[in-house]
């Protein structure tokens, strides 16, 4: 009896361990991705951060049609951008931020700069400057700067779960424009 209990109990914190794993892994990046990408909501998501998700949505989904325009146009693959985000550490991301905490930050260029300082890419990551220029405004950064101090220690917001979110959004928007082209035959 006492054998059965313990395999029983076993078994039962393994299943929710996995069952964790997968809900950050790859259940939450698939339905923010989702959230943002065709207007809907879930209720797998906490309300707090879908009413932040939603009021960006459109900015969001926007930045990434830039970064895969920019990338078809200048042959860099889907695997490139993958790769590049998969790269990223999260002692690189807070590196990152705390240069920025301690930068009296006046221009998107020298956020900009400063991101490149950190994170390394196997493409020319300059061919991307004008879209952040364009779609992070200085006041923009600093609010999402200040979320992410807030945030820096909430586990719901870790680099590993934007990492996860960032990768679902450009495979899901790449995904609708390939099938766009091959409605339009184009592919």
């Amino acid at each position: 009896m006492n054998k059965r209990l313990i395999w029983f109990l076993g078994i039962f914190i393994v299943t929710i361990g996995l069952a964790y794993v997968g809900y950050r892994k790859i259940l939450l990046p698939y339905y923010v991705a989702r959230i943002i990408l065709n207007d809907e909501t879930s209720k797998l998501l906490p309300k707090r951060y879908e009413k932040r998700i939603v009021k960006s949505r459109k900015r969001i989904s926007s930045s990434i049609d830039s970064v895969l325009v920019i990338s078809y146009r200048e042959n860099i693959s889907l695997e490139q951008l993958l790769r590049a985000i998969d790269e990223v550490k999260e002692e690189q991301v807070y590196k990152f931020l705390d240069e920025l905490n301690t930068t009296n930050i006046t221009s998107s260029d020298q956020v900009f700069d400063i991101g490149k300082k950190h994170f390394k890419a196997d493409f020319d990551v300059e061919l991307f400057r004008a879209v952040f220029q364009d779609k992070a405004p200085v006041d923009l950064i600093k609010k999402g700067l200040a979320l992410a101090n807030k945030h820096r220690e909430d586990d719901d917001l870790s680099p590993e779960i934007i990492r996860s979110v960032a990768k679902q959004l450009l495979i899901e928007k790449d995904k609708k424009y390939n099938t766009l082209d091959k409605v339009n035959g184009k592919l």
